[in-house]
């Protein structure tokens, strides 16, 4: 008699956006169709100003996270779009915290410059990489 192997059904939980999610460890700010992926906000900055070199070292920093985003260690900077989805939440809501002032993007203009954010004037900035500003890390789920 052949062994039949049978599978095991797993259902997939689902989020949705705008809606803080601890076993995420933020705020999930994009979700896919199906709403079992997207993308997640750290709860607050990551520490103090950083320059754009600096940035990249510090986000996955378990100090520099709160409890529950602090789990994880895939922590990135947004991109440019990504940080135009934190500046729609920090106008309607603000639920994570933002604050009004800039934060670097993993875009890079050119050598010297990466873009950041504007949250108290709403708009992309390009900055020069050695300028310190704020630092909000992501995470894809």
């Amino acid at each position: 008699v052949p062994y039949a192997l049978h599978a095991k059904t797993v259902t997939q939980p689902t989020y949705n956006v705008n809606t803080f999610y601890p076993e995420l460890g933020g705020y999930v700010i994009e979700i896919n169709a199906d709403g079992t992926h997207g993308l997640v906000v750290a709860m607050q900055n990551q520490g103090g100003i950083y320059t754009w070199f600096a940035t990249n070292d510090i986000l996955s920093n378990a100090s520099n996270h709160d409890s529950d985003g602090a789990k994880f260690k895939d922590w990135r900077m947004p991109t440019r779009r990504e940080l135009n989805l934190m500046y729609n939440v920090f106008i309607n809501g603000n639920e994570p915290g933002f604050s009004s002032s800039s934060y670097w993007s993993s875009t890079e203009q050119t050598s010297t410059y990466a873009y950041g954010y504007s949250f108290s004037g709403g708009n992309v900035i390009a900055v020069n990489k050695f300028m310190p500003i704020d630092a909000r890390a992501v995470r894809a789920f």
